[in-house]
């Protein structure tokens, strides 16, 4: 490997194999460096990296690549795509596959802790500099609550300064859970609220001293950062109390359970400006994109010239229903999972793909006409009647093409409104209040078309029905199925202690003693 000042090769970024770069992008010398983080508008540049780096974790535009989504969906039993990924049997391109999606997100965490470590604070606005350190911090703490959540022991990068930082050891998931707490406690306080944020309204300067100071859709906020707080202290809570992880008794459960529901409550309380939309299929239609319910997404744009797109609406789109302009079919749903929406529930209408209308108006529905079970929560750039149901288009002049199979634009969500209701009334649960908790419950129900009357049965069960019925496809089931130690309620076959975690990559093993053991089982 070519011998160049230490400084460089640590910006070789965090690798944790000397031969494979988790950084693809431009390598500074030490002076580089040292000047790089100076002045409002490089921190934004490099924040900006830090987005780019969240981006491709979750869908990679230049590789059609959505490699998080099948590990994370694959499992749960309520989608069909790759074999291996189902079964969680993986043969070497998933494995593969799976390297990629780890090394994804340590870009992203590098380019943050860079960031973090790096940026001259003394020489920008003290508002902008908090912004943009919050900013970077609640992308570092998702990454590492995803990666801790798929991989367990996972090594800390506070970035790459020299050699030795460039091969950190694993530490316990108790560490890893701290450290995503102090930065999301930073985040929740120094980034703006929702609504005043918005209130600054839309920069379009191209100047990005201007347009920081203005409204950008897809920035982390308050809201969000709260609300990914009590996501992790959920986490924990539940974790110990299903005896799913014990962290190593460093934390409390009740004390868990109790941040998690305050923080719940923040974002509830209204002072923010979130709120469910009115009807279930909004959520998921373009103009609803960092609306009201929309806490945090990530964004995509349906362009070819700039290559931001996300090819989920073409993945799930039904090859030959000529609904979208690119249908490849590799990613359906299972029938069986259709069976726990009530004809009553407009989420089973607004979540698959159960009927459309031909150019000839006629109505082709499943099963007879439409052969296989999809979803069409990403997609939006199709011709919709007026009862929002899929056409093939008559009037409508794609903003895709065939050319390009990820030009789509839809953001894939990470933190919604209803998500939160659904949290909150966890915590509630589990705290003995049964009562605000059924009343959250009756919150999403009622959006639903299910009305405020809550089913008689055990009051958690429904709960986690609800969480499946309202957040499927959105990569949150899996995490669900782990923390509540519930794997085998819906995957018999995947109940062995091995499942609990992802391999860990054979390259990072080799390279980085402390990387080992591998994860149990693989």
């Amino acid at each position: 490997m070519k011998k160049i000042q230490i400084f460089t090769v640590i910006i070789l970024l965090f690798t944790l194999s000397s031969c494979k770069k988790y950084l693809e992008e431009t390598v500074y010398s030490s002076a580089q460096s040292t000047n790089f983080y100076v002045n409002e508008q490089q921190g934004i540049s490099a924040l900006n990296g830090v987005y780019a780096g969240l981006r491709d974790t979750y869908f990679n535009y230049p590789n059609n690549d959505y490699t998080l989504f099948k590990m994370l969906e694959a499992p749960t039993g309520t989608v069909n795509t790759t074999p291996g990924f189902m079964t969680m049997n993986y043969g070497l391109q998933d494995l593969t596959d799976i390297e990629k999606a780890w090394k994804r997100m340590w870009v992203c965490i590098n380019r943050a802790s860079m960031l973090i470590k790096l940026l001259k604070v003394e020489n920008i606005n003290p508002n902008s500099a908090k912004r943009i350190l919050a900013e970077a911090k609640f992308a570092r703490a998702l990454c590492y609550f995803n990666l801790v959540r798929m991989w367990g022991q996972v090594p800390l990068n506070y970035g790459v300064e020299s050699l030795s930082d460039a091969y950190p050891k694993k530490v316990h998931e108790n560490v890893v859970y701290n450290q995503i707490i102090e930065d999301l406690k930073v985040a929740s306080t120094d980034l703006p609220t929702w609504n005043v944020y918005a209130t600054y309204g839309s920069a379009t300067s191209g100047n990005p001293l201007t347009d920081y100071q203005g409204y950008q859709p897809g920035r982390a906020t308050k809201g969000a950062a709260q609300a990914l707080l009590a996501k992790v202290y959920l986490t924990i809570a539940s974790s110990i109390a299903s005896n799913a992880n014990l962290y190593e008794n460093t934390f409390d459960k009740t004390e868990m359970y109790t941040k998690a529901r305050d923080l719940c409550d923040s974002v509830y309380s209204g002072s923010q400006g979130y709120g469910l939309t009115t009807n279930y299929f909004d959520v998921f239609k373009a103009e609803s994109e960092n609306g009201k319910e929309d806490i945090f997404s990530i964004q995509y744009i349906e362009a070819s010239d700039i290559k931001l797109g996300n090819g989920l609406a073409a993945l799930t789109g039904l090859k030959g229903t000529g609904i979208l302009s690119t249908e490849i079919g590799a990613v359906r749903s299972l029938p069986a999972f259709l069976g726990e929406f009530s004809d009553a529930d407009t989420r089973k209408s607004a979540t698959f793909f159960l009927q459309y209308i031909n150019k000839t108006n006629a109505t082709i529905t499943y099963p007879t006409g439409i052969k296989f079970l999809t979803f069409k929560k990403y997609w939006s750039d199709y011709q919709i009647s007026a009862n929002n149901i899929p056409m093939q288009p008559t009037t409508y002049v794609y903003h895709t093409s065939s050319a390009d199979k990820v030009r789509f634009g839809d953001n894939i969500p990470v933190l919604r409104y209803s998500d939160v209701l659904l949290m909150y009334a966890e915590t509630l649960y589990a705290l003995g209040d049964l009562t605000n908790a059924s009343e959250r419950v009756a919150d999403v129900r009622e959006r639903a078309g299910l009305g405020r009357t809550i089913p008689t049965g055990n009051l958690m069960d429904l709960i986690i029905a609800e969480r499946r019925r309202e957040l499927c496809f959105e990569m949150q089931l899996w995490f669900d199925y782990q923390r509540l130690n519930i794997r085998q309620k819906y995957r018999l076959d995947l109940i062995d202690n091995k499942y609990k975690y992802f391999p860990i990559p054979d390259n990072d093993l080799t390279m980085n003693a402390g990387m080992q053991p591998q994860n149990p089982g693989w």
